[in-house]
């Protein structure tokens, strides 16, 4: 199933009453490693002994790895780094979550996130060990069309019986709830301290 299929509204041409407002954009960083620390920093690593932390968010608690982070931001034409409010705001307040099936026979979760700026927000969840973040990356509409595949997990919006229009859906607010966890390298990997 897709966007289409669920008819859903199109991003390129969605309500802005259905969009998040603009979250600040970093400055992009000097280096590869800076641009790890800046993310680690944003996204409650509070100090380098810190390995993992737990954000909340609508489809449950989300593991965020500082090994991860190295991933995130490798590509340093892209400096990802700029965009990690706003990966952050879509973890917790998606505007759609999708469970996509890959040809590796896993699936990962898709967090869709709009907001009033020309470029929108996808954050990538892998589901091999629990939910973990994995990646996020800013794009158009358009292209963030392309990946609101496979099942609807989860939408803050609906329809109006007798419109076409949608409004946001009143419900409970998810406020920002990390958890963090100093980890020591231990023999079987990584364990607590």
């Amino acid at each position: 199933m897709s966007w289409l299929d669920e008819q859903l509204p199109d991003l390129r041409t969605l309500a802005r009453d259905l969009r998040t407002q603009a979250i600040e954009e970093l400055a992009p960083a000097d280096s590869h490693d800076a641009a790890i620390e800046v993310a680690a920093q944003q996204l409650g690593f509070d100090s380098e002994k810190t390995e993992e932390v737990s954000i909340s968010s609508p489809m449950g608690d989300i593991r965020i790895l500082r090994s991860c982070i190295h991933h995130i931001v490798e590509k340093r034409q892209d400096a990802r780094e700029r965009y990690v409010k706003v990966a952050l705001d879509t973890l917790i307040g998606p505007f759609e979550v999708w469970k996509v099936a890959y040809t590796n026979d896993t699936c990962r979760l898709a967090f869709i996130g709009a907001y009033e700026t020309r470029r929108q927000m996808l954050v990538i969840v892998t589901l091999d060990n629990g939910k973990m973040l994995w990646n996020y990356m800013q794009c158009d509409a358009k292209a963030l069309n392309k990946h609101r595949h496979g099942k609807l997990l989860y939408k803050r919006y609906t329809f109006l019986p007798t419109k076409k229009r949608a409004t946001v859906t009143s419900g409970p607010v998810f406020a920002l709830d990390i958890h963090i966890h100093t980890l020591k390298r231990g023999c079987g990997g990584l364990t607590r301290r």
